[in-house]
């Protein structure tokens, strides 16, 4: 199995790579960040690249041969809209090298009740709402709109956080995981395993998910 990672370079990107490496996969990981940034010198099953993810066409090129793209792509803090077009050419770049995508949305879009979705809670922060929304443009007007791609989009808890890997987790759809105490979390050490999981289980195909304790 062979497994590109898409900004295998970033928070959650770096805890994918660490994942999917565990698992014996060949991975091709598309990063600016060279070789031994991950401790892998000595993996001949591991190639870096580089590749613009706004380039379609480079992009296709450096999906060719692998299994399954996992993209943990982050827009600049200044431009979260650029997700939306980024979404495009990943699913437009899958098509042309004919391989699965499975990419790392956000949990704003996540229902809370019935009528709200987390981005839209009184209670959600400011200071993230623009990448929530840009992050919900994205499922609804690109990913759930496609069509012929094999393409799965995974949103996190409500509050993501650098912390164990206890692979003790549950598994939704559409609506906000919170655990008994009402709090929505899952560290990005077990997001990854949610992530890796999927590449072999294929249980959410041309549908969104979501992880949290």
């Amino acid at each position: 199995m062979k497994v590109t990672i898409l900004g295998a370079g970033g928070n959650i990107g770096q805890r994918i790579t660490k994942e999917a490496a565990s698992k014996g996969y060949e991975l091709n990981l598309i990063t600016s960040k060279p070789k031994s940034f991950f401790d892998f010198e000595k993996q001949s099953n591991i190639s870096t690249h580089q590749a613009d993810i706004f380039e379609t066409e480079d992009l296709a090129k450096a999906f060719e041969g692998s299994d399954v793209v996992i993209s943990a792509y982050a827009p600049p803090h200044d431009n979260n809209q650029l997700i939306v077009p980024a979404s495009k050419s990943l699913l437009e770049a899958v098509k042309q090298a004919g391989v699965r995508l499975i990419a790392v949305g956000g949990a704003g879009s996540l229902q809370v009740n019935e009528d709200t979705q987390l981005v839209d809670s009184p209670e959600f922060p400011a200071d993230y709402k623009g990448i929530a929304l840009a992050h919900r443009d994205a499922l609804e007007n690109v990913y759930l709109k496609e069509a012929e791609a094999d393409w799965t989009n995974i949103s996190p808890a409500a509050y993501i956080f650098e912390g164990e890997r206890t692979n003790q987790f549950r598994l939704g759809e559409n609506n906000l995981i919170v655990d008994e105490q009402g709090k929505s979390a899952i560290s990005m050490e077990d997001f990854a395993i949610a992530i890796v999981d999927e590449v072999a289980n294929k249980n959410y195909i041309k549908k969104r998910f979501t992880a949290g304790y």
